[in-house]
């Protein structure tokens, strides 16, 4: 009928006809508001075609809105408005348009990228006089555009702070229906911008069918979310199970599926929540059977606590978990930095502190060729220090020959630190695999800060010297007499017999090798001094009489 009546009207006629229409809005049906909307729409249009549209050039966009369409103008698409009226095409007219054309401009004028803009598109929305109404169907028509919302961080966090404003004051009013529509749709794109203090907000009136919705919406959202974000997101999620958990079962946690409970209780957030907390919450995870479902940081929790660290069965489990990850690299950097923070010294049983270091060093080992010198003293110095009394020979070959000498005296560093909790058969091994790393044209390059022949000594072997043979020092051309008070007691007497230092011919060189012997601080050095003195002697005189 309208289209019928605007056939024959011209631009009087017509705004009659809208002001009659506008006059008898709120009578209308819904949607019969919206179908009459297109006809006036199609009628400017064709009007515009031959010339300006009625009363385009009117100075008061307000005035033409409300001639042109009158009460209809809510349901205009934003673009009709811009083709129909230039006037359109700058913020100034924000008042004058509705919700629905509001999201159109903000997705057309760049808005979602300008800090300025968004900010009158909300000043809009805020002083409505239904607030909630009109951000509500703001972001219904902002989320049903196909294509994914490009937004700028700082402008989404704006956006974010500025919605849950509004819409957290009706919270209390929310069935199941509003959650699931505001964070599984309306809020998605702006989720990665949900703060600590917002969540808190919301899981104060939610319900667990709620918090379970909220959970599920969040955990999609997760990679978005800054890994700050995400470690402070999580402790609010523990902190709404634990206030359940005090009045009875926390949501879900009578399931007999530990998985289905992690996953609806904290999505991928879990990550981060720690393993005692998962203990209150769910008795479930007392047990070995939940590893698979535990982050490293938990796991190595749960070695802490579980005594796993005096048991080859349970540390075989640990690390069966940690083998079978996609990356178990980071995945044991982790555990082990958790593991050696702890402020208590670690206890650990001698055999599953070498099963342990077995266990680790096939994994990171295969990484040392990407190794920097940060990567050494990470490892050596922090993460590895419990089990480094475990280390191997062949393991510390497999480390050097990745290893230049900045990370070579790093290692020697971190092995001295534990050098007395190594077994003597041990320390010999080590020591051998030191001297071949320095004797592959190593000894002049790795002179660190030493300007001495000594102080390389100590810097290249540190409480390792006292392995060395008198053998190695030749190898490595090292003048046995410049290093005198690094020697251990049998390389000082193997020294004196040594026809190339000419000690025995020579009082003065004979009172320093005594000299530092006796001037040791080692009670044992005289002792062993001439167990070996005797030994060789003896050696000689025999090979003398044999001759």
């Amino acid at each position: 009928m309208l289209q019928t009546a605007a056939s024959d009207a011209d631009c009087d006629a017509y705004h009659v006809i809208v002001g009659a229409l506008s006059r008898a809005f709120d009578q209308l049906a819904s949607h019969r508001q919206q179908q009459l909307a297109p006809v006036l729409v199609g009628y400017l249009k064709q009007s515009h075609a031959s010339g300006p549209s009625c009363g385009s050039n009117t100075s008061s966009l307000s005035t033409w809105l409300e001639e042109s369409f009158g009460k209809f103008s809510i349901y205009v698409d934003y673009r009709d408005l811009r083709v129909l009226n230039e006037g359109f095409g700058s913020f100034e007219a924000l008042d004058l348009l509705s919700a629905p054309q509001l999201a159109q401009l903000t997705l057309t004028s760049g808005a979602l990228n300008n800090v300025g803009l968004i900010g009158l598109v909300f000043d809009r929305l805020d002083n409505s006089s239904s607030a909630f109404r009109e951000v509500d169907v703001f972001l219904t028509v902002l989320t049903s555009t196909p294509q994914a919302l490009d937004i700028d961080p700082v402008v989404r966090d704006i956006t974010m702070y500025r919605v849950f404003a509004i819409i957290s004051l009706h919270f209390g009013d929310f069935e199941i229906r509003d959650w699931v529509s505001w964070f599984t749709v309306k809020l998605t794109p702006l989720l990665p911008s949900l703060t600590a203090e917002m969540l808190q907000t919301a899981a104060s009136d939610a319900d667990c069918d709620a918090y379970h919705v909220i959970v599920g919406a969040l955990s999609r959202a997760f990679d978005q979310l800054a890994s700050h974000r995400q470690q402070q997101l999580a402790p609010v999620l523990v902190g709404y199970l634990k206030q359940s958990h005090a009045s009875g079962p926390s949501c879900g946690s009578n399931t007999s599926s530990l998985s289905t409970w992690l996953e609806e209780s904290f999505g991928k957030f879990s990550i981060y929540v720690d393993y005692r907390d998962l203990r209150v919450l769910n008795e479930g995870f007392g047990s070995f059977e939940a590893l698979d479902l535990l982050s490293a940081p938990q796991l190595a929790q749960l070695t802490l606590t579980s005594g796993a660290l005096n048991n080859v069965g349970l540390i075989g489990l640990v690390f069966d978990r940690l083998d079978n990850s996609s990356s178990a690299f980071r995945e044991v950097d982790v555990f082990l930095t958790v593991l050696t923070s702890t402020p208590q010294a670690l206890d650990i049983d001698p055999v599953v502190r070498d099963i342990t270091m077995y266990r680790v060093f096939a994994i990171i080992s295969l990484h040392f060729g990407d190794f920097e010198i940060r990567d050494w003293v990470s490892w050596f110095t922090v993460k590895l220090t419990p089990l480094l009394p475990s280390l191997t020979a062949e393991m510390l070959q497999t480390a050097a020959s990745d290893a230049d000498c900045d990370a070579y005296h790093v290692i020697i560093g971190a092995l001295s630190s534990i050098f007395d909790q190594m077994t003597s058969l041990r320390q010999q091994k080590i020591t051998a695999v030191l001297v071949e790393y320095l004797k592959q044209n190593h000894v002049s390059a790795c002179q660190g800060d030493s300007t001495t022949d000594s102080s390389w000594m100590s810097i290249n072997f540190g409480p390792f010297s006292r392995h060395v043979t008198y053998t190695n020092l030749q190898e490595m051309k090292i003048n046995g007499m410049t290093v005198l008070n690094s020697l251990s007691a049998r390389l000082k007497a193997e020294l004196i017999f040594d026809p190339s230092t000419g000690v025995l011919q020579n009082e003065t060189l004979m009172r320093m090798v005594l000299s530092s012997i006796l001037m040791s601080p080692d009670d044992g050095q005289l002792e062993q001094f001439f167990m070996t003195f005797t030994y060789i002697t003896t050696k000689v005189n025999k090979q003398y009489h044999n001759d």
